[in-house]
């Protein structure tokens, strides 16, 4: 019977350049597909994309990698931002980072561990990122059971959180009687509304994916803008990562519609890997047909016709949030900030607070009242 793997057998290595990142693509994915069953946001081909859209030149790659007879077996991809050698380090997980009107929301990212060894290179990972040298490391929607949770929250470091739910419906589990009375009356009503007007429901053809998603744009910004808020498709960097992600990754993408006279009225977008549907994004014709819950109606017959083992919501409120009307598993969630440095963070905080207040008397010299 073959030993259990101990720590001296196995080889740390660094990488800081992404010529070095790109001999392990092949080692990445094979560690993915064991330790994630091939979970879309902690493969390397998001991470990828986010890296072409997204990266800066003051961003600096810190990838930590352990092998054991030349195969992975860890893998903690992470970087900083550091704007110039005064300012604060801050330590993110590939994915995440940028600024928040350009974000994406990467969720479930993770530090991949094959399973078999992870209690012979949790320890080390632990102390590396204790010993980092950043000032803070921020992470978002981290999965209570993800590895990362666990040892970020090991580090007895200083930590704050706050609290989110993941909504996750188990398709084999779930039944339409699982909903509210409520909720039934408004599917059936919605649904006998559209057969009146010869409505079809159904997946969206992978060759009409970018026409819809144009179309679902437009329906979501104008619902948005009528809010006197931007709306998540008016960035570029946003709009272009989802541009490369669907040239790059089609088979990831999935699309539901409801068509009356043959034409889109309600849109929803999604990702898909091995396992789950991830509801990411909608857009509906407001103005003639948001009194069919038709946002509701797409998401029901999505779990109904869904393939996938699971039908992911994602990440929403812990309370009062609107997924949790449709009778989903709720794990918990959090967004994590660890502070390596306190007083090196306070003082930063303290010197660009008097930074803007100098700022502001400089652009108004007369002391003009400004409020």
């Amino acid at each position: 019977m073959k030993k259990n793997l101990n720590a001296a057998d196995i080889t740390w290595r660094d990488i800081t350049s992404f010529d070095d990142l790109a001999v392990i693509e092949d080692d990445w994915c094979a560690l993915n597909a064991i330790c994630e069953k091939g979970n879309l946001f902690t493969s390397l081909l998001w991470n990828k994309v986010w890296i072409e859209t997204y990266w800066q030149i003051h961003w600096h790659l810190k990838v930590l990698t352990a092998w054991q007879d030349q195969q992975l077996i860890a893998i903690v991809p992470l970087y900083y931002q550091q704007k110039n050698i005064f300012s604060l380090t801050t330590l993110y997980p590939l994915g995440q980072g940028e600024a928040e009107e350009k974000e994406i929301s990467s969720e479930y990212l993770d530090i991949i561990i094959h399973p078999k060894h992870k209690s012979a290179t949790i320890s080390y990972i632990t102390d590396w990122i204790k010993k980092s040298r950043c000032h803070q490391l921020v992470w978002q929607a981290l999965n209570e059971k993800s590895t990362a949770f666990e040892i970020l929250t090991s580090t007895k470091q200083n930590i704050s959180t706050s609290e989110a739910t993941r909504y996750l419906v188990n398709t084999q589990d779930w039944a339409m009687s699982h909903l509210s009375k409520n909720m039934r009356s408004r599917y059936r009503r919605g649904l006998n509304q559209l057969t009146k007007v010869d409505a079809k429901i159904g997946w969206v053809k992978t060759e009409n994916i970018e026409q819809y998603w144009q179309i679902m744009k437009k329906f979501h910004q104008k619902r948005w803008l009528g809010k006197d808020k931007a709306g998540a498709f008016c960035s570029n960097e946003f709009n272009l990562f989802h541009k490369k992600f669907r040239q790059q990754a089609p088979d990831n993408i999935t699309m539901s519609a409801i068509w009356i006279n043959d034409a889109p009225v309600a849109i929803h977008y999604y990702f898909n890997d091995s396992t789950t549907l991830y509801f990411y994004q909608s857009g509906w014709d407001e103005d003639e047909y948001s009194h069919l819950s038709p946002s509701l109606i797409l998401h029901l017959w999505g779990i109904e016709h869904n393939t996938k083992p699971f039908y992911d919501f994602m990440m929403g409120q812990k309370q009062d949030s609107y997924k949790a009307k449709f009778s989903p598993l709720q794990q918990p969630m959090h967004n994590i900030a660890i502070n390596f440095n306190p007083k090196k963070i306070i003082i930063s905080r303290m010197l660009k607070k008097i930074s803007q207040q100098f700022t502001k008397i400089n652009d108004n010299p007369h002391n003009i009242d400004l409020d």
